[in-house]
């Protein structure tokens, strides 16, 4: 394949320019993900050390008692070792990793991208950014489904950082309170941990109160909530059964 015009059009000039191709961008968390990094050659020989793939999202975080966004990195890959680039020389270079079951799902307003970046001297690194549509493990999809077919309805999703991954990045779900629990509590809080055995929930049924969110990341982070639901890969029970299974462990913690 080509390389592609975005970066021929802005060739010619000092570094070499790189662009990247993912093959789909809708990938499964802990699925495989490939694609094509492009490098076309400046204005004279360079090398580059490496080609590097960082998946990136934004995480919620306090500075100086101020909520801002920071963008953390879940994930490194290196798609290449040392290679030298003639001159407007074209190279392409194919790449295939396994996404982490990690890697937040993007709902919501939550993005995840692949950043491509050229490791060279002396001079700017050349990057590359395209945003990916992460779905969750198929335990993960089919609670989520759960929850939403007995009457909650999303009202937030935010990433948060953790001790709790190896990434550091932590996805917490709040969900408003349907009719059949509304006397119960108010909000259901959810948090998805994947990892490379399977998916385990974690719930929280929530009271509103004003200036206390999170409350199930962070006691997560101090390992105060036990485990209520865990599916491994390849025994993932029906739609039906996960819905009951969720049902059943409501029904006992709003009592």
């Amino acid at each position: 394949m080509p390389v592609s015009d975005k970066i021929k059009a802005s060739a010619g000039i000092g570094n070499a320019k790189v662009d990247t191709y993912i093959e789909e961008v809708k990938v499964r968390q802990g699925t495989p993900i490939s694609g094509e990094v492009y490098v076309l050659g400046g204005e004279s020989e360079q090398t580059v050390k490496g080609i590097y793939l960082s998946v990136m999202t934004s995480v919620l975080t306090k500075k100086a008692g101020k909520k801002t966004m920071e963008e953390v990195e879940v994930q490194r890959i290196k798609a290449s070792g040392k290679f030298t680039v003639a001159s407007n020389e074209e190279k392409t270079i194919p790449f295939s990793f396994y996404l982490t079951p990690e890697t937040p799902m993007t709902v919501k307003r939550i993005e995840v991208w692949i950043k491509t970046k050229l490791d060279v001297d002396f001079q700017c690194d050349p990057r590359d950014k395209n945003y990916i549509q992460v779905v969750g493990t198929e335990a993960a999809e089919k609670i989520l489904f759960a929850v939403q077919q007995l009457d909650f309805s999303i009202k937030k999703v935010t990433n948060l950082k953790s001790h709790r991954t190896s990434s550091g990045v932590i996805q917490e779900f709040e969900f408003y309170t349907g009719r059949r629990f509304k006397r119960d509590f108010e909000e259901l809080e959810l948090v998805l941990l994947s990892d490379s055995l399977g998916t385990a929930a974690f719930f929280k049924l929530a009271v509103n109160e004003i200036g206390k969110k999170h409350l199930l990341a962070h006691s997560l982070d101090k390992a105060e909530t036990e485990l209520v639901l865990n599916y491994r890969y390849g025994d993932v029970p029906a739609h039906n059964v996960v819905e009951n299974h969720v049902y059943d462990l409501l029904l006992r913690k709003a009592r």
